[in-house]
């Protein structure tokens, strides 16, 4: 036995016999035979035994194991270097038959493996760890081939784990530093993410901390399912999908989720290699309820600020690349991509947003909230923290509009708006001359574009249109048309009254009439309207004598 003086426990009932044997003076001719070796602390025993050959050429290893240790006894009878003292159970009783050829070469047929290790009411809590760790019981079965996980359930804070699955090259990733590769199956009730990271943490030095990393000897797929999983603010429901692990980036393969009151799916990449970590993702959005949704995702809300003041849901896909920043949220001033989404079922709240409120205070003939946003169709293309939006048509009863511009991630805006305004909005003015056109000219004066322009920032927003202009145009434009009416009226009347002999003669005395009333660019005596009333009477009479 042994103790030391300043712990509470012994190690007991010591055996060791073991032969180390050279008999040529060769290295490789070394022969070590572990016959037995036993020990117990309180009541748990534990023994092995076996052997090791050919230590330099083929080096042949056959071991056995059995037996049980509290592990929290361990701090107890030895001063080993942990913060934090083990608790748990650990039964072993395993065989191992093997030679190092046959695990440099991948032959693992070869390697002849049997027994499980069970681990149960294992507790950890230290420096490494958020909260407490708790595995209830986990079991490894060792076979030729592969480990089998049978158990793993495990408990931190308000997170639950269930872990099931194979490793598949363990023995290469032990002896040949080769990759780990398994498929597992994970299970989840409630998944807290603050449960695995130490918020609260904090540094004393100024030295750089090193940044997370994947790590890079990992090949591993994981099946995932989670009944609900908590990031942040964020509470994703029904979680599922496929998580694979390699090359020091982990990939997401159709992994989906109901969230914001719809659901949501990803695909994509993130991936640690280099200097700085990067990732890729496809998001397909289905009814998210869109004010809670682009009000609460920071990527979301800077790619589209206004819509957290839009009411209802909405369809999008988000195609999205970028850099992320060392607590893995995305580095919004890296992000490209493109958003394409149809709302559903919307309202809008203006008053949530001081460019639409002052939209609606310069636009007479506009109400915003009334606007119809149901089954509208967007597309923003965002690069280098700008985001381009292509023209969108909306329509307001019957003015028809169209928006188009560009917004910045840093709250800049700059966006042009066209509206097509019915004249019967421009005033009276405007309406008691179109009135007195003939039917025919009226019909084709319907509406007239109207220019406007939306700038400064979300926060600070400014308007400017050209409405005054565009108005004073038309009534220009409606005042030269109905002078030009009355004069053809007035050609056609005198016409008619002076008639003609023959067809030749009235087209003969039309030109004249025209000529003398509008002006003869080859007669320049004629230059008032005096001198064309005048030589028109006097054309008249000439006409009657004869």
């Amino acid at each position: 036995m042994f103790k030391y003086e300043s712990l509470p426990k012994s190690v007991q009932k010591i055996n060791i016999d073991t032969r180390i044997i050279n008999k040529t003076g060769n290295v490789n001719d070394t022969y070590i035979n572990l016959n037995k070796l036993t020990f117990k602390i309180d009541n748990d025993v534990f023994a092995a035994n076996g052997n090791v050959k050919d230590i330099t050429t083929n080096a042949k290893i056959n071991m056995a194991a059995k037996g049980t240790i509290n592990l929290a006894n361990i701090g107890k009878v030895y001063p080993a270097p942990v913060k934090q003292q083990l608790a748990g159970i650990l039964t072993a009783d395993i065989t191992t038959n093997f030679d190092m050829n046959s695990v440099e070469k991948g032959n693992y047929q070869n390697i002849q493996n049997a027994g499980q290790i069970k681990v149960t009411d294992f507790k950890y809590d230290g420096e490494e760890v958020a909260k407490p760790f708790y595995i209830k019981k986990t079991a490894i079965t060792f076979n030729t081939n592969t480990i089998t996980l049978n158990d793993f359930d495990a408990k931190t804070g308000d997170s639950d784990i269930s872990i099931k699955g194979n490793l598949d090259n363990f023995y290469g990733f032990v002896f040949k530093d080769q990759e780990l590769k398994g498929n597992f199956n994970l299970n989840s009730t409630t998944f807290k993410v603050s449960d695995f990271i130490d918020t609260n943490a904090t540094t004393e030095t100024t030295e750089p901390t090193e940044k997370l990393k994947i790590p890079s000897f990992l090949n591993c797929t994981f099946n995932a399912n989670a009944a609900t999983v908590v990031y942040d603010n964020i509470t994703l429901k029904n979680v599922s999908g496929a998580i694979l692990i390699k090359d020091e980036t982990v990939n997401l393969q159709n992994l989906k989720s109901d969230v914001f009151g719809g659901n949501i799916g990803f695909s994509g990449n993130v991936s640690t290699k280099g200097d700085t970590s990067k990732f890729s993702m496809d998001l397909n959005l289905k009814e998210l309820n869109i004010a809670d949704s682009f009000g609460t995702l920071e990527m979301l809300k800077a790619i589209a600020p206004i819509a957290k003041t839009i009411d209802g849901k909405m369809n999008s896909t988000i195609n999205v690349s970028g850099n992320l920043n060392d607590d893995f949220t995305p580095n919004l001033k890296t992000i490209s991509g493109n958003l394409l989404g149809q709302l559903l079922n919307t309202k809008i709240n203006a008053s949530n947003s001081k460019a639409l409120s002052l939209l609606g205070d310069k636009v007479a003939f506009l109400d915003v909230n009334k606007l119809n946003l149901d089954k509208i169709t967007g597309y923003f293309s965002f690069d280098n923290g700008t985001v381009t939006v292509k023209p969108i048509p909306l329509k307001y009863k019957d003015i028809g509009i169209e928006i188009a511009g560009k917004h910045g991630f840093d709250n800049t805006m700059n966006y042009d708006i066209v509206f097509d305004v019915p004249v019967k909005y421009l005033g009276t003015e405007v309406t008691n001359l179109i009135a007195k056109l003939s039917p025919k000219d009226a019909e084709k004066i319907t509406s007239i574009p109207v220019k406007a322009n939306l700038n400064g920032s979300f926060t600070a927003p400014g308007f400017t249109t050209n409405i005054k202009d565009a108005t004073s145009s038309l009534i220009k434009n409606l005042v030269e048309q109905q002078k030009q009416s009355l004069l053809n009226t007035g050609k056609d009347k005198l016409i008619n009254l002076i008639g003609g002999d023959t067809k030749k003669d009235s087209t003969k005395t039309k030109d004249k009439i025209v000529n003398l009333m509008t002006g003869d660019k080859k007669d320049s005596t004629k230059t008032t309207h005096a001198d064309k009333v005048k030589d028109v009477i006097n054309l008249f009479k000439k006409k009657k004598n004869n």
